[in-house]
């Protein structure tokens, strides 16, 4: 069964020349000449990107962006993402849409699909049943905002093409864009409506199994449209249900922040992270909080300098309402008044919002607390005095629950093309599937391995061959694992066999097996070092058996 859909979700707010020569994952240039991959515009090697023209750094970035998912996902059967950069809308002088991405067509019923009447992205099909399941269409449709930096989009910005990371105060970089873009086309979403809790065509797709609302313990494909459509603005308590992403998430992520506060208001809130200042630690930071007044406008919004009540905020927590100027402009000014921290106050409805931007002159801590947690604070401080300790949960990670199963987006009013399909904000350090781009993104997929596992990208051996009829297995486990675990194999006929590792970069790291093996099971053990014994680093690698002229390959996800 098949059903065609387009699947836009929408924008992030806010050394290969090309694929490689085994790449699956090719990208499929559709502008015109002289724009978009093709714009002739002169532009200097930059991050690792060698392409002396704009048009060619994009593409050198799409297909970097390519090669680390086809590193990571390892189909046998190739990817196609149809791709263009064009003026996107709406955008303005301050925001606007970045791109967007979706896949083509879904595929339900298809030979090796692990759920019945249940949708799978076609990509994600095609590498389950190892054929290609729609040979008329492009498996992933990409599409970029080629106005970004220019007087009415986004003015003050632009794309940065390097592969390094090093994208400064000023610049968008595309590759953790493009890596966030990919990963919807492959399967992080879902194809239920959840402003209406229908199933496409009257099915659940994969990515709904693993939905989860923590307070009815029902999964989306459990549940009732109606059901649906409450979950997925049951905010802090949408979940992801995958032993994969729960197993490595305390790993990846950190202590929850939170703000225990004290005096005229009790209380203990949950509280967002900044990506600048000075780290939070589980000892925290005390002081009396302190409502800032900029006298300007919003005089609580901290935007003004010299504020009013200067000689009060020295010394204490600066309270600060969001909006009007960025966040790094706040803390920068509060420092300057002598704060020992800050503390803001979201001014829309949902949870602590995270805390982005670049402000590396800020040595305070900066966390914020949600709009409703704010306003009793605030209340609270015209009663008397409030005492708060910003710090970090020993108890909790930051974008889990109390059971440590992740976070989804799900803010009430619901934000159509955001809301389910990402992690939720409130993670940190900051994941590569969250709604918005964040500066401390760089080429890594972190969870996003581990939600694919859990989806059934990588199909494993549990004592029978899981393709019938082929003359090799391989599997490994334990698989997320901290040791290495075993490599397992099966062998129809006796055979000359080489089995190594590699890193994403395709580089070989170890040999474990080279030499003949009997026909029947066999168990190589890996404990997590190295050709030359050193102890590798956590990370997805890849392990690839040979055997005559067949070559099967599984990733391991290895955490600390």
């Amino acid at each position: 069964m098949r059903a065609r859909r387009l699947v836009s979700v929408l924008a992030l707010a806010a050394s290969l020349a090309g694929p490689a020569a085994r790449a699956t994952i090719i990208i499929v240039n559709t502008d015109g000449p002289g724009e978009g991959f093709n714009d002739p515009t002169a532009a200097a090697p930059v991050g690792g990107n060698p392409g002396t023209t704009v048009g060619a750094q994009r593409l050198n970035v799409f297909n970097k962006a390519a090669q680390i998912w086809d590193a990571i996902l390892g189909s046998p059967v190739t990817i196609r993402v149809q791709a263009s950069f064009d003026p996107l809308t709406p955008c303005s002088a301050t925001s606007g849409v970045l791109g967007s991405a979706g896949p083509n067509t879904v595929e339900s019923d298809f030979a090796g699909a692990g759920f019945p009447a249940t949708w799978y992205v076609t990509a994600e099909a095609n590498r389950l049943t190892g054929s290609d399941l729609e040979p008329g269409f492009d498996d992933i449709t990409a599409q970029f905002n080629s106005s970004v930096g220019t007087a009415t989009c986004l003015t003050g910005r632009s794309w940065y093409y390097g592969f390094d990371g090093n994208e400064g105060t000023s610049g968008i970089d595309l590759l953790p864009v493009l890596l966030h873009e990919f990963g919807h086309g492959l399967g992080f979403l879902t194809v239920t409506d959840e402003t209406n809790g229908f199933y496409l065509s009257g099915q659940p797709c994969i990515f709904d199994r693993y939905l989860q609302d923590d307070v009815s313990g029902k999964h989306w494909f459990e549940m009732t449209a109606p059901e649906r459509v409450a979950s997925a603005i049951n905010t802090a308590h949408l979940v992801w249900d995958g032993t994969a992403v729960t197993a490595a998430a305390p790993h990846v992520l950190g202590k929850r922040p939170h703000v225990v506060v004290s005096g005229a208001l009790a209380g203990d809130f949950v509280a967002g992270q900044a990506v600048f200042g000075a780290p939070l630690t589980t000892g925290g930071i005390t002081g009396d909080l302190v409502l800032v007044n900029d006298g300007v406008g919003t005089t609580s919004d901290g935007c003004e300098t010299p504020f009013v009540n200067a000689a009060t905020v020295l010394g204490k927590i600066a309270l600060i309402d969001r909006g009007t100027c960025t966040f790094a402009q706040k803390a920068t000014n509060a420092q300057g008044a002598g704060a020992i921290a800050v503390l803001f106050i979201n001014n829309a409805p949902g949870p602590a919002p995270a805390v982005g931007g670049s402000a590396p002159g800020v040595t305070i801590p900066v966390a914020s607390v949600s709009q409703s947690d704010g306003g009793a604070i605030r209340t609270a401080l015209g009663s008397g005095a409030v005492h708060a300790t910003i710090a970090l949960d020993p108890a909790h990670l930051a974008g889990a629950d109390n059971a440590n199963k992740l976070l989804m987006y799900a803010p009430n009013p619901d934000q159509p093309g955001s809301s389910v399909s990402h992690w939720d904000v409130s993670a940190f350090p900051n994941l590569l599937m969250e709604p918005a781009i964040n500066p401390d993104l760089s080429a890594n997929v972190d969870l996003t391995y581990q939600a694919f596992f859990d989806t059934g990208w990588f199909p494993q051996l549990t004592g029978v061959d899981p393709q019938p009829g082929r003359e090799v297995a391989f599997s490994n486990g334990p698989n997320p694992g901290r040791e290495g675990g075993t490599l397992r194999f099966r062998l129809a006929a006796a055979s000359d066999v080489e089995l190594s590792l590699f890193d994403l970069g395709g580089r070989r790291i170890a040999r474990l097996a080279a030499g003949r093996f009997e026909a029947g099971e066999h168990a190589v053990p890996w404990t997590r070092r190295d050709a030359s014994g050193h102890r590798v680093g956590p990370g997805v690698y890849l392990a690839r058996l040979k055997s005559g002229s067949q070559e099967r390959a599984v990733h391991i996800v290895l955490v600390d």
